[in-house]
């Protein structure tokens, strides 16, 4: 049975690291065996693979519709008079045909290269979906780890209840307090329990995000583990830098791209619909007459056809193709907003991360030593019992913001690599690991 450690990686340019308490590791699945696995078995990916063997499949398809066409046939006649059967006869004919078209006025050739720029889309398509079940399989896998760190603050903070109702009952039993402190005391760390229960289930349920992402369903996620280093990526470059990137890189920009394109090449066939075509045929046929001596006749022909008038149709299909061509363009602008509204947001969200994680890790820090002075204040019998529960909440509080603002920091990192049309940097682009 596999094992899980969650580990929060460095995205290769890391800028800053901040430790926790440290634990034993043990071998399990990585994030990077994460990605590999989602990048091979999810259904989407099989799903992409097979539109792109359909388009290779289309283009092969055009190519024969101008090639050399065989067609061997036979035919077997009985003929005869209805009232006397005994005078009928029998004639078999074998025939043997060759046709291929002479000319179309590159109609075939224009459609050849729609065909492979098709090709060339769907493959942008195919790529684009490994960027996007990738970017959800690291998400996923972050929030699971955000759920497990969720799950140690509460066992910390249970923790820290229990040790504070052992307290109170001891200062109790010595005359020191009244009862009603460790009845508070037992109701607070009651309540711990319930929380705590709270988090192990959003972890179950994180795990099956996980393995919807990674696209298995009968995998086991157990024994999860922590790394003792957490790390936070680099800031965004430049907003305009990032947005010439992302227009290199982007494969759905790409798409549109070989849309734009086929809408061109699609205009120009569109405007021949109504223009000569040219086939050529040969042809030979054996025929056998039953009292009578075979003979074999042969053939050959050269076909023109000029289309003289179809009812505008020409003209129809034609500002059609033009249409859909300004509608693509459209698109393209419409596409390029998005990208940029997705980029400023994306780095806005990781800046804005990056910041908190570094506020609040002090915050961590002072709501430790709070609690350290609250609870020698109520030990030595200064202080009082809620400024130790409120302490304890506050300690909780403070490292539940900072566990947020480094998933927060890395879910910005993944969204800025998927808003830039990169695969994450834990593999490479051809989804295997590096």
């Amino acid at each position: 049975m596999k094992k899980l450690i969650i580990v929060l990686l460095t995205i290769f340019y890391a800028s800053a690291s901040f430790a926790l308490d440290s634990v034993d590791l043990e071998p399990g699945l990585s994030l990077e065996e994460c990605l590999t696995i989602a990048l091979t078995n999810h259904p989407s990916l099989r799903k992409s693979k097979g539109a792109t063997r359909a388009a290779v499949a289309l283009l092969e398809q055009t190519k024969a519709a101008n090639r050399v066409k065989i067609n061997l046939t036979g035919r077997t006649t009985f003929a005869g008079d209805y009232d006397y059967w005994d005078n009928r006869s029998t004639t078999q004919t074998v025939g043997l045909s060759l046709t291929k078209t002479l000319y179309d006025t590159g109609v075939n050739r224009l459609n050849r290269e729609i065909r492979a720029e098709n090709i060339k889309s769907v493959q942008e398509s195919e790529r684009q979906a490994q960027i996007t079940v990738a970017a959800d399989a690291k998400r996923a896998y972050y929030d699971l780890v955000l759920k497990i760190l969720n799950r140690d603050v509460e066992q910390e903070k249970l923790r820290n209840l229990e040790e504070h109702l052992r307290t109170a009952k001891g200062i109790y039993d010595v005359g020191n307090s009244s009862y009603i402190e460790v009845t508070k005391a037992e109701a607070d760390l009651s309540s711990a329990r319930v929380s705590l229960l709270t988090a192990e289930n959003n972890i179950l349920t994180s795990q099956e995000s996980l393995k919807a992402a990674m696209g298995v369903s009968d995998f086991d996620i157990v024994n999860l583990t922590l790394a003792t280093e957490l790390f936070l990526p680099a800031r965004a470059g430049e907003l305009e830098n990032l947005l010439e990137i992302a227009m290199a890189d982007r494969s759905d920009y790409r798409k549109m791209a070989y849309t734009l394109k086929q809408d061109e090449l699609s205009i120009k066939v569109a405007a021949r619909g109504n223009a000569a075509t040219i086939t050529g045929s040969l042809g030979t046929d054996y025929t056998k007459r039953e009292g009578q001596s075979a003979t074999t006749d042969y053939n050959a022909a050269i076909n023109v056809n000029i289309p003289v008038a179809d009812g505008g149709l020409t003209k129809a299909q034609t500002e059609a193709a033009r249409a859909q061509l300004e509608q693509d363009l459209a698109e393209e602008e419409r596409l390029r907003q998005t990208i940029t509204k997705e980029l400023r947001s994306s780095a806005l969200s990781l800046t804005n991360a990056i910041d908190r994680v570094r506020s609040s890790e002090a915050t961590v820090k002072y709501a430790e030593e709070n609690l350290t002075l609250a609870q020698g204040r109520y030990e030595v019998g200064v202080g009082n019992m809620l400024e130790v529960s409120d302490a304890v909440s506050s300690l909780a509080s403070s490292r539940y913001a900072f566990y947020q603002a480094l998933y927060d920091a890395q879910i910005a990192r993944t969204n800025l690599d998927e808003a830039m049309g990169h695969l994450p940097p834990e593999i490479d682009f051809n989804g295997s690991v590096e």
